[in-house]
């Protein structure tokens, strides 16, 4: 048996391990690099609120207003076989929710400050903020939406981000 083989059969075994074995999650932080190698089967899982995230820059002394991410995009036959635009949209939202839940497990907004999940959203957000002239600093804001409804931003709102400046950022 050649050793590709053997990989491919161990790591096949270990997801069907997983799915037999119903044990405690692995909470180890190295092991918490290695998760974007496995899938997340919870497709469907529950109906509810979806998190979003929002974002707003200053330019001078001026506030835009709240912008929602949305990774939405025209559908042509052709992106069955290659679509990057809305992978990587889709790939942006999975982040936020990767937020959204890694925020359930923190115990006060210092710590989800600290989280890995909580770095690459503020880079998104202040990214997507980036496409206002004149940016002098950008917020953003998680907020679980109703389906079919407006979010209500005083209710809503799971996280609010720090001001933050504008400056030393590459695009």
């Amino acid at each position: 048996m050649s050793l590709n083989v053997a990989l491919l059969v161990g790591y096949f075994g270990f997801l069907l391990g997983g799915f037999v074995l119903h044990s405690r999650p692995v909470v180890h932080p190295w092991l918490f690099l290695l998760r974007s190698f496995f899938p997340k089967w919870q497709f469907f899982h529950a109906l509810g609120r979806t998190p979003r995230l929002y974002f707003r820059g200053q330019t001078a002394d001026e506030w835009s207003d709240w912008r929602k991410f949305m990774p939405r995009g025209a559908r042509r036959v052709r992106d069955l076989f290659h679509n990057p635009q809305v992978n990587l949209a889709l790939s942006e939202q999975n982040l936020v929710e990767l937020l959204a839940n890694d925020l359930v497990t923190c115990a006060d907004d210092a710590a989800a400050l600290r989280l890995v999940s909580y770095r690459m959203v503020d880079r998104l957000a202040r990214l997507k903020a980036g496409a206002i002239s004149g940016l002098c600093a950008y917020q953003f804001r998680i907020c679980l939406e109703r389906p079919g409804a407006p979010p209500d931003f005083e209710s809503d709102t799971i996280l609010l981000s720090p001001i933050s400046p504008a400056y030393g950022w590459e695009r």
